[in-house]
């Protein structure tokens, strides 16, 4: 019986091989330490909204909302999870606005399905 990996992306579940790490946004404010508030949160979908005519993996981002414990949970307009590609350009797109939210991409490694 062959293992199969799942990866937890934002809320999203996606199959994949062997062995996968699945990527996460965390948020954090000016100080590195306490979670993003409400507002920033906003600001960050408002730079997506703006990023999407000259950012073309933001195309399919509905949005980004506040998850436990200071992550990020990122979803594209069909439902689904966002993709590496798209969570690294809500990275530049949020560094580029030079305010004071700082977001970091976070790896887990996958549990296998027994």
């Amino acid at each position: 019986m062959a293992r199969v990996m799942v990866l937890v992306v934002g809320l999203g579940l996606l199959s994949m091989g062997q062995s996968a790490k699945a990527a996460g946004l965390k948020c954090a404010g000016a100080d590195g330490k306490t979670a993003c508030t409400a507002a920033q949160v906003a600001d960050i979908n408002h730079g997506i909204l703006v990023g999407k005519r000259m950012h073309k993996p933001l195309a399919m981002v509905k949005e980004v909302s506040l998850g436990p414990n200071g992550t990020l949970v990122c979803k594209q307009a069909d439902g689904s999870a966002c993709t590496d590609d798209q969570l690294s350009e809500i990275i530049s797109v949020t560094k580029a606005g030079g305010g004071s939210i700082q977001i970091m991409k976070t790896m887990d490694k996958a549990s296998p399905l027994l």
